[in-house]
């Protein structure tokens, strides 16, 4: 019997599941960040720890060792070409590894067309359409990660600086901030060795407070969404309006937030989480 095992794998953390050929899931389990870009050997170690994991309750359930057929959706395993090593490293026979944008196209439209902004600890927006793939954005969060949960903590961390400098309006967020901190040598220190699940720890404060009316939170969330309007704008194709999913964490707070030219896209659900859309890709490439 055949098993199909799909993985998402994140900066904040990775999650594996297993389908058997006759319909039967394992549970699904999860394990440390698997960021390849900023962690390449927690990262891998990471994935091959839950892949074990996974497919030794999926052998259990399944009463042989059976044929595997896996797809791990690994954040920065696409820009920084570590997807061969991973392969590799996981010594299976039938393993494809592939970028979190691809996986989250897969969990939103399975083959559909249609845009995604995957806001989680980063960020990334993609378009499928005719079976095409564009994307933009997704560069890490030294350079980019727009709308993140790591990138709207930056921010509010950016705003008590300002606030206490005279140079940005204080509110409860920032007075929150530095009640944590206690003053700006710790702030830097943090930042300096924090890496973007770090950040993005801090990023349910500043949602919070934006909930609660904080004119400082309101302001970074609207940021936030001002970017994803200019990101899905400029991933629409000419002439045509493509369905929007908002995936991810941060996702739903954006579409609280987002302007009336932003609204003008039809907002679907997706179809199933990144786990699902690895699963269902494995299934599709085994022609199941």
């Amino acid at each position: 019997m055949r098993i199909f095992l799909g993985l998402d794998g994140g900066g904040t953390g990775c999650r594996a599941r297993a389908r058997l050929e006759d319909g039967r899931m394992t549970a699904e389990h999860r394990g440390g960040p698997a960021n390849v870009h900023t962690d390449p050997g927690g990262a891998l170690a990471a994935v091959r720890t839950l892949v074990a994991e996974t497919l030794a309750e999926a052998r259990a359930l399944a009463g042989e060792e059976g044929e595997v057929h896996a797809v791990l959706g690994i954040a920065g395993a696409v820009e920084t070409g570590a997807a061969p090593r991973i392969t590799a490293a996981l010594d299976l026979p039938h393993v494809t590894v592939v970028g979190d944008v691809d996986l989250a196209l897969w969990a939103a439209f399975q083959g559909g067309d249609g845009i995604i902004a995957a806001l989680g600890t980063g960020s990334v927006f993609a378009r499928q359409l005719g079976g095409r793939m564009a994307r933009v954005g997704g560069y890490g969060f030294d350079l980019g990660d727009e709308a993140s949960g790591a990138w709207i903590a930056r921010e509010a961390l950016s705003r008590a600086l300002h606030a206490r400098d005279g140079l940005g309006p204080a509110g409860p967020l920032t007075e929150a901030l530095w009640a944590a901190f206690g003053d700006p040598g710790a702030m830097m220190i943090f930042a300096r060795d924090a890496r973007p699940a770090d950040f993005a720890a801090h990023a349910p404060a500043v949602i919070d407070h934006a909930r609660a009316g904080c004119p400082v939170a309101l302001a970074i969330i609207d940021a936030a969404a001002d970017w994803v309007t200019r990101a899905v704008d400029g991933l629409q194709p000419e002439g045509r309006i493509l369905p929007v999913a908002l995936m991810g964490g941060i996702g739903p707070v954006i579409a609280a937030r987002l302007t009336e030219r932003g609204r003008r896209w039809p907002q679907v659900t997706p179809r199933g989480t990144m786990l699902d859309g690895a699963l269902w890709r494995a299934g599709r490439m085994a022609g199941a």
